[in-house]
């Protein structure tokens, strides 16, 4: 049997969205699967594949072009945005907390530049902790355009910052600081969400 046989015998009734329907396409060569796969792409542009663990995997027809592909993963991508929208608001919400929570500990002074720009490299090294590898060259420029400094000059208000702390007396090196609030304020979200 070299041809794909297609059931849809889930479907609820002839007017039910294509959402509701399932398919079984069985194939017994490479050829076969190639040409169901193939077909797929041709009618939807868009193929989704389930792994063992319920991942999916999806194949977008590239020969339609690139704004084709671009359009298709940006709606693929909204549905599962949507879904998490929610949640990653209260999570946002209480990652800002932490860092603030952290600030205050520190003890930096809430209105200098340099506490801004502290908050700031938190947050992005709450997504990416390798950032700390190489600061300079990696973690300050994610701030650069917002605040229109240079690596150079945003570390100094950094350290202007830390060097104006009521409780990090004697501590001068940045990217110490830096590791020790970002310790303390992954033991907050870890405590929340118990994951970073």
């Amino acid at each position: 049997m070299s041809r794909c046989m297609i059931d849809y015998s889930k479907r609820k009734n002839r007017r039910a969205s294509r959402e509701e329907e399932c398919g079984f396409f069985i194939v017994c060569d490479d050829q076969a699967i190639l040409r169901c796969v193939n077909a797929m792409l041709l009618s939807n542009g868009m193929v989704g594949l389930s792994d063992k663990e319920g991942r999916m995997h999806y194949m977008i027809d590239g020969r339609r072009g690139g704004n084709f592909v671009l359009s298709q993963i940006r709606k693929k991508a909204m549905v599962f945005r949507q879904g998490h929208e929610k949640e990653d608001r209260y999570e946002e919400a209480f990652l800002t907390h932490a860092i603030d929570t952290v600030i205050d500990e520190a003890g930096l002074p809430p209105t200098l530049i340099g506490t801004q720009i502290v908050r700031e490299l938190l947050f992005h090294l709450y997504r990416d902790p390798g950032l700390m590898k190489c600061a300079s060259k990696t973690l300050y420029p994610l701030v650069r355009a917002e605040y229109h400094m240079e690596p150079s000059q945003i570390e100094r208000n950094v350290r202007y910052a830390i060097k104006k702390s009521t409780k990090l007396k004697g501590e001068t090196r940045v990217l110490t600081v830096l590791k020790s609030m970002m310790d303390r304020m992954m033991e907050e979200v870890i405590g929340k969400y118990g994951r970073p």
